[in-house]
C-alpha cells in the first residue's frame, strides 16, 4: 500500500490537472460556439456560389476554361488543414491520416499545410512541406482564404500541378465531425451533383461578354468560400473534439481522485488502527 503522503501528492497532481483541463473544456465550449456561428453565416453564401456554378454547367453547351475538365495528370497540390495544438482527441489523427493515404495515388505532391500539428506529421514521414501556414487554423478568416486560393491558382494556372485538393474536418454536429477529401481543381459538374439548382429550366443562357470571363471572376470567389469554409468547420471540429477530449479528461480526474480519496482514507485508517494496537500492547506490557 502506498504512503499516505505519495496519495495526497498524487491527488493534489490530478487536482490541478482537473483544473486545466477543466478550463480549457469551458475556452473550447466558447470558441466552439463563435466557430459555429462564422460557419452558419458562410454557409449561406457558400450555397449560393455553389447553385451558380451548377448553373452555369447545366445550361452552357460548350463550356471550355482552363480551371474546367477531367484531369489525366499524376500531380497534385494538397492544403492539409489540421490543428496548431493537440489534446483534441483524434481530430488531428483523422485527418492527417486520411491526407496522407489519398496522397498515395500521386506520382507528385505539393503540400500546403494549415496549422502546426500537419507540418510536424509530414516531417516525421519525411515529406516535404512546400508551404506552411502559420497561426491560420486559429483564425479562419477570409483574408487568409484568400492567400492560400491565390497560392494555389497560380499553381494551377502556370502547369506546376494537374489537381488540387483541400483535406479538412467537416463538421456534422457538436458529437459528430468527419474528415473529408474535396478536389478544388479542375471543375466537373460531378463535384457538383449534390448541389441543388436556384431555379429549374431546360433554355440555354447566354452569359455576357462571356461563359470564360464569368468564370474568370466567379470561380476565385467559390474557391475562396469554400476554403474558407474548410477553415471554419476544422476549426468548429476541433474546438468540439477538444471539449469532448477535455471534459473526458475532468470526468476521469474526478474519478481517479475519488479513488486515490478512498484509498488515503483506507490507509488513515490502517495507520490509526496500528496507533491503537500500538498503545494498548503497551499497556498490557506494563501491566
Amino acid at each position: 500500500m502506498a504512503s499516505m503522503a505519495d496519495i495526497k501528492h498524487s491527488i493534489r497532481s490530478i487536482s490541478e490537472t482537473e483544473q486545466i483541463t477543466r478550463a480549457m473544456h469551458l475556452i473550447s465550449t466558447s470558441k466552439m460556439k463563435k466557430a459555429i456561428s462564422k460557419y452558419e453565416s458562410n454557409h449561406v453564401h457558400f450555397e449560393r456560389v455553389q447553385s451558380a456554378l451548377k448553373d452555369i454547367f447545366a445550361h452552357t453547351s460548350e463550356l471550355e476554361h482552363p480551371w474546367v475538365g477531367q484531369s489525366k495528370g499524376k500531380r497534385a497540390a494538397y492544403i492539409v488543414i489540421a490543428a496548431d495544438k493537440g489534446m483534441c482527441g483524434g481530430y488531428n489523427h483523422n485527418v492527417l491520416n486520411l491526407a496522407l493515404k489519398h496522397m498515395q495515388q500521386f506520382s507528385e505532391r505539393y503540400i500546403l499545410t494549415v496549422g502546426h500539428m500537419a507540418r510536424a506529421f509530414f516531417d516525421r514521414r519525411d515529406y516535404m512541406v512546400d508551404v506552411e501556414f502559420l497561426h491560420v487554423s486559429q483564425n479562419p478568416s477570409l483574408y487568409n482564404a484568400r492567400n492560400i486560393t491565390s497560392d494555389i491558382l497560380e499553381l494551377f494556372d502556370n502547369g506546376i500541378m494537374d489537381e488540387v485538393y483541400v483535406v479538412y474536418t467537416k463538421f456534422i454536429s457538436v458529437m459528430k465531425q468527419e474528415p473529408r477529401v474535396i478536389k478544388l481543381l479542375p471543375l466537373c459538374i460531378a463535384d457538383l451533383i449534390d448541389v441543388a439548382e436556384e431555379t429549374q429550366y431546360s433554355a440555354e443562357l447566354f452569359y455576357h461578354p462571356s461563359p470564360k470571363e464569368v468564370f474568370d471572376i466567379l470561380v476565385p470567389q467559390y474557391i475562396i468560400g469554400l476554403v474558407y469554409g474548410c477553415l471554419v468547420q476544422s476549426f468548429a471540429s476541433e474546438q468540439c473534439a477538444r471539449m469532448t477530449a477535455m471534459e473526458n479528461a475532468t470526468n476521469n480526474a474526478e474519478e481517479m481522485i475519488e479513488s486515490l480519496t478512498k484509498e488515503y482514507n483506507r490507509a488513515r485508517q490502517f495507520a490509526i488502527t496500528n496507533e491503537i494496537s500500538e498503545i494498548i500492547g503497551a499497556l498490557e506490557a506494563l501491566k
